[in-house]
C-alpha cells in the first residue's frame, strides 16, 4: 500500500477490499458497527483516514473513527489522529440531534438568475 510521508494511506489505495467498503456503505446501525469492529485495529484507522479524505464518505469515516482506539489513530497520523477523533466526536454529538444542525438551503438558478 502506498502512503505519504505521514503514513496515511495514499488517496488511490483503499485499505480494505472494495466489496467490504461497499457493504459498509449499504449497511447501517449495529450490523455496520460489527463489520467495522471485525477489521484489524490499524487497518480500521487507515480506513477512517481513507474515508475522511473523500467528502462523500466523511460520515462513514467519523463512524469508523469512533470505533477506533485513539492510540492507533495517533500511531498512524500523529496529531492528525487527534484532529480526526475530535471531529468525529463532535459530529457524533450533532448527528444524534438532527434539529441542532442548521439546514442548508439549496441554490437554484431561479434564485440566482433574477435580474
Amino acid at each position: 500500500m502506498a502512503a505519504n510521508r505521514d503514513g496515511i494511506p495514499n488517496e488511490t489505495t483503499c485499505p480494505v477490499s472494495l466489496d467490504l467498503l461497499a457493504r459498509l456503505l449499504r449497511s447501517d446501525g449495529d450490523l455496520r458497527d460489527e463489520m467495522i469492529r471485525a477489521i484489524a485495529p490499524m487497518e480500521r484507522a487507515r480506513l477512517a483516514f481513507f474515508c475522511y479524505n473523500r467528502v462523500h464518505l466523511r460520515a462513514l469515516a467519523f463512524r469508523i473513527t469512533l470505533l477506533c482506539e485513539l492510540k492507533e489513530l495517533r500511531i498512524l497520523a500523529g496529531t492528525k489522529g487527534d484532529m480526526l477523533y475530535q471531529q468525529a466526536t463532535e459530529y457524533g454529538i450533532y448527528d444524534d440531534h438532527d434539529t441542532i444542525l442548521p439546514k442548508r438551503r439549496g441554490v437554484t438558478l431561479a434564485r440566482t438568475a433574477r435580474g
